[in-house]
């Protein structure tokens, strides 16, 4: 964030510099501008992650025969996986990798998905999984273009 910004938000130990600040509204540059669109983004992920990732880890039965996947271990795993990844978005005050590593948990979830014992139940579990990786994917490369243009 430029420190223009910032001392809108935040204020100024400055007289002049407060009524400056007062006196024409702050502008977001265009990183600053994806980057408050992608965190907002984010940080609903992230605590979907650990939600889902609550799930997975306490519920895995559910979540197999839910899913169409017969191997509760498997979705203990992805519960961790995204108990990690859910605290990283929400610890991070830039969670470009964070957000990219959801995008690989997807990719691994659509696999295992891939190769249910039930079809039926893991074709509707998939188009879930497409849906979130949409958003993640979003979300992501908002983060990148924000990275890239902060250079």
């Amino acid at each position: 964030m430029s420190n223009r910004s910032k001392s809108a938000f935040c204020g100024s130990s400055s007289g002049a510099n407060t009524a400056a600040a007062e006196s024409k509204p702050a502008s977001n540059t265009a990183a600053e501008n994806k980057y408050i669109q992608a965190n907002a983004l984010a940080r609903s992920l992230g605590w979907f992650s650990l939600g889902l990732g609550a799930v997975q880890f306490f519920a895995p039965r559910t979540v197999a025969r839910l899913s169409g996947v017969q191997q509760p271990g498997i979705w203990q795993l992805c519960g961790l996986r995204e108990i990690a990844t859910g605290l990283g978005i929400l610890s991070s005050a830039r969670p470009t990798a964070w957000m990219w590593t959801r995008v690989a948990g997807d990719a691994m979830d659509l696999a295992t998905l891939g190769k249910a014992e039930s079809p039926e139940p893991a074709k509707v579990a998939a188009l879930a999984v497409l849906g979130v990786t949409a958003l993640d994917m979003i979300c992501a490369l908002q983060f990148s273009a924000s990275d890239l243009l902060e250079k």
